[in-house]
């Protein structure tokens, strides 16, 4: 510390004033107004980050609000799907069943008919046979065919 004159310390706080006063002179509200800047990004930053915390909130509760909608949706679908599929299978059987009596009708129609056709050709093979009986048997064979004519309407009657 013997070397350490007073001039030296006088001129290192000199020219730490001259430092000091050109550095706040020059760059002192530069170096504020970017850290007032930096403050002020900053702050945006966070309140656009807790902004889209909240828009992303909204939107995860919107979509559990629509997947909740859908759900309820879907499962009336569904219901309404079984219930119309129950309908369209009632609609079929009744259908089936209104078919099978026409079919069962149509048989009895054709079943009656084929009775009333073979009923009817018997008649008439034996009304030959009778014919060709009584010609054998007796000598006028247009009387015989009126009365056996008369018999057979009896019997099949």
């Amino acid at each position: 510390m013997e070397n350490l004159s007073l001039g030296l310390v006088l001129a290192a706080i000199i020219n730490f004033g001259i430092l000091f006063f050109a550095f706040r002179y020059f760059l002192w509200e530069k170096l504020a107004n970017l850290l007032e800047e930096r403050k002020k990004h900053l702050k945006a930053s966070e309140e656009a980050e807790d902004l889209a915390k909240e828009k992303i909130e909204r939107a995860e509760k919107e979509v559990e609000e629509i997947l909740a909608n859908a759900r309820v949706k879907a499962s009336e679908i569904e219901e309404k799907a079984e219930e119309l599929s129950k309908q369209n299978t009632a609609k079929s059987l009744e259908k089936a069943e209104k078919e099978a009596e026409y079919i069962i009708e149509s048989a009895k129609t054709n079943i009656e008919k084929d009775r009333l056709d073979m009923e009817n050709n018997m008649r008439n093979k034996i009304l030959d046979l009778s014919l060709k009986l009584s010609s054998k048997l007796f000598s006028k064979s247009e009387a015989n065919k009126d009365f056996l004519d008369k018999e057979l309407d009896l019997l099949t009657k």
